[in-house]
């Protein structure tokens, strides 16, 4: 059942030169245009507050060979960073897209690497996104898997199991796991490098809590522009465990893609968005049915748990239930959400 984990991953939890603290942004925002020449890439992270996930992150950024500048989003400044790190404060009850906009008026780079605080990068992970990026001036943008960190707790390894599930994921599933290079119509932010110029032309504020990638990925497609899948473009996520905090994510995905498709329709309306919440109708209807029809939806049924309890295989039985359950938990949250959105609910605001 494709495209469970279809939505964007849009929830993580300046000064003057590189390296300094701006107290805040000015009226009207940064300049759009920085007149001191920068470094050929600026790596912004956001966040509420700095905690452990993005003192990692930001020193995986610091610890990359290319030239680049480090910007932190947070809603206040305070927190000690690297000298390096340059901290642009958004205030508070700003939406992701928000400080991500914050990050970007501010950023010198030719090229503008968003990732989330909860986030790492694979050493290679610019040099295989310029790379992408620079195989053709028509591409906007590259993204790439974002891998499960091999440290991660048990419980959330199982979440990035569920996630990288062709059950769940279906035809998505390249943001979970390593798949051959392709165009694609939708890209996180959580592993997203793209041309200054091209994300200066379509923005990231958006006043949704999240999902403002979704957004900006239907701009650029809308403005004739591509965007790559590079494989070797790697980042580490860490997700969220099994289950409570996987499924409520979950859920807030799944209800922004359903009032995406409803308002904003373009890759939003791609057929593996809709198919939890027919499984759920299918699942549910059944029930209501007789004879022969009733016959028809116990085998479909029963076909559907098979196909989910082979999805979730292991040598522990324990992590198999988990894994298996998770699968159809997946569907029916994200299903149900995404029917929410759809129906008239608005996406998360502030």
């Amino acid at each position: 059942m494709g495209g469970a984990s279809g939505a964007s991953e849009p929830e993580s939890s300046g000064g003057g030169g590189r390296g300094g603290r701006c107290p805040g942004p000015p009226a009207g925002g940064f300049p759009m245009s920085p007149s001191t020449p920068g470094p050929p890439v600026s790596a912004i992270v956001v966040a509420p507050e700095l905690n452990d996930y993005g003192r990692r992150c930001l020193a995986a950024l610091l610890a990359l060979e290319e030239d680049l500048e480090v910007i932190f989003v947070p809603d206040v400044d305070g927190a000690e960073v690297d000298p390096r790190v340059i901290v642009v404060p958004s205030g508070s009850e700003v939406t992701t897209g928000r400080k991500r906009q914050l990050g970007l008026e501010r950023a010198r780079g030719e090229f503008v690497a968003l990732i989330d605080d909860d986030a790492y990068p694979h050493p290679s992970w610019l040099r295989m996104s310029l790379g992408a990026i620079a195989a053709d001036p028509a591409i906007a943008a590259a993204a790439g898997p974002t891998l499960t960190p091999p440290d991660d707790a048990p419980l959330e390894q199982l979440g990035g199991r569920v996630y990288a599930s062709v059950l769940v994921s279906g035809p998505h599933r390249r943001r979970y796991a390593i798949a051959e290079p392709t165009d694609v119509d939708d890209a996180p932010s959580v592993n997203l490098v793209l041309r200054r110029e091209d994300a200066l032309a379509v923005g990231f504020d958006s006043p949704d809590r999240w999902g403002e990638d979704t957004l900006v990925a239907d701009a650029l497609q809308r403005r004739g522009r591509r965007i790559r899948y590079e494989p070797g473009a790697i980042v580490y996520h860490s997700r969220r465990p099994l289950w409570v905090p996987h499924l409520r994510q979950l859920y807030r995905w799944s209800r922004h893609r359903g009032a995406y498709a409803r308002t904003i329709g373009g890759n939003s309306l791609r057929p593996s968005y809709f198919a939890p919440s027919a499984l759920v109708a299918f699942l549910l209807g059944g029930t209501l049915t007789g004879g022969k029809v009733r016959r028809l939806w116990r085998g479909g049924a029963l076909t559907y748990g098979l196909a989910c309890l082979l999805g979730g295989v292991d040598r522990s039985p324990s992590r198999w239930l988990r894994v298996s359950g998770g699968i159809v938990a997946t569907h029916v949250v994200y299903g149900v959400g995404f029917l929410i959105g759809l129906l008239g609910a608005r996406p998360v605001r502030r």
